[in-house]
């Protein structure tokens, strides 16, 4: 008897692995000569590198970065023996600081250095990181340059408010190997770069900040979004969940044709979940739990 078993994680109390294992055990315990086969789950916030690294072998790699608040912390991303680079933004993208102070630089940072790692296939999980700034200040970090209208240099390692300053961006200097990656970029929410439907305005309440906070920092990145059009000819508005990590999906998706997925999509392709459950007797599967809800 074929059994599959596909267990979310219950957030803040275990993980899909350790929920598959708890489940694993009760089968069987039950069921003589069950072949059990366990797959982890993981979605646009949480349990991506574990997961992945529960499925595939491979090196996981460790660095020092900066997090949205331009602190050094640590940031690990792992590499597969298939040569899928994974990188968890919300494990080192966190900030405290006012949220248009907060930066992408970091992620830019941990790109570059899995591009010396010779990456050519990049898996970004961009959900519950604390930046809202477009991706420039990632961009920054892999090369970019912006400048005012006095042709000085801008530093986005300071925030999304630095943005309204942008009058050039030159893109010439961007580390070159990223011509040829693969990116994939993992959100399971759905929201646009700017506009009623971003990020920023379907979050700001979780983030503590009014709405009208919310909005100048929406109209940042429609300015940055506008930047882009003008000055490389690049729409970033129609993608979809292009807001995804506060506009770094429709960034890397026009510069790079980054594939924007679900995590359904991404658990596919690394398990093929799909041909399992249509080789399941039985199929035992959990939702886990709601980061809202409460014990």
């Amino acid at each position: 008897m074929k059994v599959l078993v596909a267990m979310d994680e219950f957030n803040g109390i275990i993980s899909s692995y350790q929920a598959n294992r708890y489940v694993e055990e009760a089968v069987a315990s039950q069921i003589e000569k069950a072949d059990i086969v366990q797959v982890p789950l993981f979605n646009g916030r949480h349990e991506l590198m574990d997961s992945v690294f529960l499925w595939q072998s491979g090196t996981k790699y460790r660095m020092t970065t900066h997090d949205a608040d331009m602190q050094e912390v640590e940031a690990v991303y792992g590499i597969t023996d298939s040569g899928m680079t994974v990188i968890e933004g919300n494990l080192f993208l966190k900030g405290q600081k006012p949220i248009n102070e907060r930066t992408s630089y970091g992620l830019g940072e941990v790109i570059v250095d899995a591009l010396e790692n010779d990456a050519t296939h990049i898996v970004i999980s961009l959900g519950g990181i604390g930046s809202f700034d477009g991706g420039a200040g990632m961009l920054q970090a892999l090369g970019a340059k912006f400048y005012d209208d006095e042709a000085q240099e801008i530093d986005l390692r300071q925030g999304s408010h630095k943005l309204k300053y942008i009058r050039k961006i030159d893109i010439s200097g961007l580390h070159p190997n990223l011509n040829n990656v693969r990116f994939q970029l993992m959100s399971d929410f759905d929201s646009k770069i700017y506009g009623k439907n971003s990020e920023i305005m379907q979050t700001y309440e979780a983030y503590g900040v009014t709405r009208e906070k919310a909005a100048e920092i929406d109209n940042l990145i429609w300015y940055l979004s506008e930047m882009f059009k003008s000055e490389l000819r690049l729409v970033l508005g129609p993608v979809q969940r292009g807001g995804a990590g506060g506009g770094i999906a429709a960034v890397l998706n026009a510069l790079y044709n980054a594939e924007i997925m679900t995590s359904h999509e991404l658990v596919d392709q690394i398990t093929h979940l799909d041909a399992l459950i249509e080789q399941a007797d039985l199929i035992i599967f959990g939702e886990g739990i709601n980061e809202a809800d409460q014990i």
